[in-house]
């Protein structure tokens, strides 16, 4: 790894760092360093006493990480231990869900073709009605004839004994 010389300032004062990080990771950093001293930085301390006291501040952030960065750490062991799980059954819920799909527009072809048959049936049924309407009709003609025929033998026999 090169070896790179970073300029930087710290509380008004330029240094010149010698690294192997990338010069704007330094400069993040350099920059986090001196708000740590601007927020300690008193008339009452000298300049030693501001690094030491940021840098305690510095120690108690990273502790404070670290604790929670270990809470995180146990609170996510289990969820990663289910994590192989978990995804097995979003996969065999999408194939699942993938069937139900394809089942689904086989069924609405089946209720497209059941609805036309039905349509169908309904105009078979309505032509028999029609059907039916007019045997009745012609039933009840038929009666009427029967009689008027019945009518009219009688009236032919008395026209017989008549004559």
């Amino acid at each position: 790894m090169s070896e790179y010389k970073v300029d930087v300032q710290i509380d008004g004062k330029n240094y010149t760092l010698v690294t192997n990080e990338a010069k704007e990771n330094i400069k993040e950093i350099v920059e986090i360093f001196d708000r740590k001293i601007q927020e300690v930085k008193s008339s009452r301390l000298t300049f030693d006493r501001q690094l030491i006291l940021a840098g305690v501040n510095i120690t108690d952030d990273l502790f404070k990480l670290a604790k929670d960065y270990n809470t995180l750490k146990e609170e996510s062991k289990e969820p990663l231990s289910l994590y192989p799980k978990v995804k097995e059954e979003v996969e065999k819920l999408r194939d699942e869900n993938e069937f139900l799909l394809e089942e689904k527009s086989t069924s609405k072809e089946k209720i497209n073709n059941l609805q036309e048959e039905i349509l169908s049936l309904k105009n078979k049924l309505d032509k028999h009605k029609n059907s039916d309407d007019t045997i009745e009709k012609l039933k009840n003609e038929v009666k009427r004839l029967q009689v008027h025929v019945m009518d009219l033998t009688k009236e032919n026999d008395t026209l017989k004994g008549n004559l």
